[in-house]
């Protein structure tokens, strides 16, 4: 039951960081996205089945991954930390307005269901799943949000830390891109990564919970 429940989450948290990449680069003069066909309400342009059965293992993941071209900025620098830093922000957001909602929205509805067919009634069950996948949809999404602060590819902030090194730098960490997947994974399966998302999550839904 849980992954049923994790499912929109899983499914949408990174469609939501890909579809706001598309649009920040295409808004910052970038064709690449149009070009490639993500300028699209379609969701399944921007699944990608990996990333989508880690975030129901490992509740972290990506989307496609979307193609850009900094090139067409008209300032590269700027651009390529908007286009990166934008779709950590809008996860972030989704989550904790998503947890703020379900809180204000969770305690009726659980009222009305008892009120209207007893503690044992097959209605207040379903209002409890419903209540818990509000919750891990804004769990998901802030989850995200942190897993791309590591500077490991495909994830956003790997392209934020090319912005602020040398040229010479920025080739040694290309070189070393797929031992350092590596490592990553080791360290999600080996849950020491989950040891740091994990509290800085909390950190953000805390403040938005009551």
């Amino acid at each position: 039951m849980v992954f049923l429940l994790l499912l929109p989450g899983a499914f949408f948290a990174p469609i939501i960081h890909e579809w706001v990449k598309a649009r920040t680069s295409a808004a910052l003069g970038d064709p690449t996205p149009k070009k490639n066909g993500f300028i699209s309400m379609n969701p399944l342009r921007f699944f990608e089945p990996i990333g989508f059965f880690m975030m129901l293992y490992f509740r972290v993941g990506w989307g496609q991954p979307i193609t850009t071209s900094p090139f067409y900025y008209k300032d590269k620098r700027k651009g390529i930390l908007l286009t990166y830093t934008t779709p950590i922000v809008a996860n972030l957001l989704v989550g904790m307005l998503t947890i703020f909602i379900g809180n204000l929205i969770a305690m009726p509805l659980m009222e009305w269901a008892v009120g209207n067919f007893g503690f044992m009634g097959a209605p207040v069950q379903w209002v409890r799943y419903f209540n818990t996948m509000v919750y891990l949809f804004g769990h998901l999404n802030i989850r995200l949000a942190v897993f791309n602060l590591i500077p490991v590819f495909p994830m956003a902030m790997n392209k934020i830390l090319h912005v602020f090194v040398s040229p010479d730098t920025s080739m040694r960490l290309n070189h070393y891109e797929k031992p350092m997947q590596i490592l990553m994974f080791l360290l999600l399966i080996f849950g020491v990564l989950e040891s740091i998302i994990s509290p800085i999550a909390w950190i953000f839904e805390r403040a938005v919970s009551f």
